[in-house]
């Protein structure tokens, strides 16, 4: 029987998992061309992978310090707003606002950082002369809980001195925690021109749609929340309007074209069932011609943000999460991300 051992190679389903304000967070990742001599993993991983067979995994869980550095005071600055580089997407000016992320390269004069160092801050103060950054890993306060199950194994045909993973960096460097609101307030994503489209004629048009393989993801999402017995409302895109009661609600690739999210979400509400889960699920492409201005400023992570506020503001947000399932098939499928809350017993 095929183990994981330093002779093999293959790939891992990973699986990060951390709480914020009672709204529970989880990335699933799939690492791939797994090197167990060279490549970097959380600690006591390698050891607690040796031996381990395809379909079997472990976890464990990690104080704050463990996978990200420690939290300091001293990584939070104020700067002089105008070192802060103005930048623009798809041509609009980015409006900085309290709570958002954004790359350290905006910050000019930071030692060490360029332009295009994409290493995420945070915004947690702004006024007319001045703005705080806190340069502290999205992660630094959180206990986080990782499981890996190994996917697939195969003998390593080659010794080559490649470079090693790093993957603790690859689980917890590309964002996640940048869906989580500051502690005591949350993100002020919303400004003037935030729900402007480009199109403003409302021409009729069809978003893109999911891969088979994000596809199929999202239905094994659903898994948790939806039975075959439900009644299930969709809210996405060209769908009919509700009648009745639902005992679900979905809304696939279509949160990004709505100009008036909270609206819509609190009108469908109207036709759930307490308890009713509620899914909303998206990717990274859209069509930029139709989709809210504010949708294009956002890190794909903080997009799940968003539609949290969405759910929140909406009374839809008890038991609420998220889930991110990105890099499987060879990382040539499209991202999935979704956002879910229940309408309140």
């Amino acid at each position: 029987m095929t183990t994981f051992n330093d002779s093999m190679t293959g790939s891992i389903d990973f699986s990060v998992r951390w709480e914020h304000n009672d709204t529970l967070h989880e990335e699933r990742f799939l690492g791939q061309e797994i090197n167990p001599v060279h490549d970097i993993f959380p600690r006591g991983f390698r050891e607690a992978l040796e031996g381990k067979k395809v379909g079997d995994s472990v976890t464990q869980t990690y104080p704050p310090q463990m996978l990200s550095p420690r939290h300091s005071d001293d990584l939070v600055q104020t700067y002089d707003l105008d070192r802060l580089r103005s930048r623009t997407v798809l041509g609009e000016v980015i409006i900085p606002r309290v709570g958002r992320f954004y790359p350290q390269g905006y910050i000019d004069g930071l030692p060490e950082r360029s332009p295009d160092t994409l290493t995420p801050f945070r915004m947690t103060a702004l006024d007319e002369t001045t703005f705080t950054a806190d340069h502290n890993h999205p992660l630094a306060n959180f206990p986080v809980t990782i499981t890996a199950t190994v996917h697939h194994l195969e003998t390593r045909t080659s010794q080559t001195d490649e470079s090693p993973t790093d993957w603790v960096k690859v689980l917890c460097d590309c964002g996640p925690g940048m869906q989580t609101p500051l502690a005591d307030e949350p993100t002020d994503f919303f400004h003037p021109a935030f729900f402007n489209r480009l199109n403003t004629d409302h021409t009729p048009f069809v978003p893109p749609v999911l891969d088979s393989v994000a596809q199929k993801n999202l239905e094994a999402a659903y898994v948790p929340f939806i039975s075959t017995e439900m009644r299930v409302l969709d809210f996405s895109m060209g769908t009919e309007r509700p009648h009745g009661k639902y005992d679900a609600a979905r809304c696939v690739c279509s949160i990004e074209y709505m100009d008036r999210p909270v609206d819509i979400i609190r009108y469908i509400s109207h036709f759930l069932t307490p308890g009713a889960p509620v899914l909303i699920a998206f990717s990274n492409r859209f069509d930029a011609n139709n989709t809210i201005q504010g949708w294009t400023e956002l890190h794909e992570f903080e997009r799940m943000g968003l539609v949290l506020e969405y759910l929140r503001y909406t009374k839809l947000d008890a038991n609420a999460g998220t889930l991110s399932i990105r890099n499987n098939e060879k990382g040539q499928n499209d991202p999935i991300y979704l956002v879910y809350g229940h309408k309140a017993l």
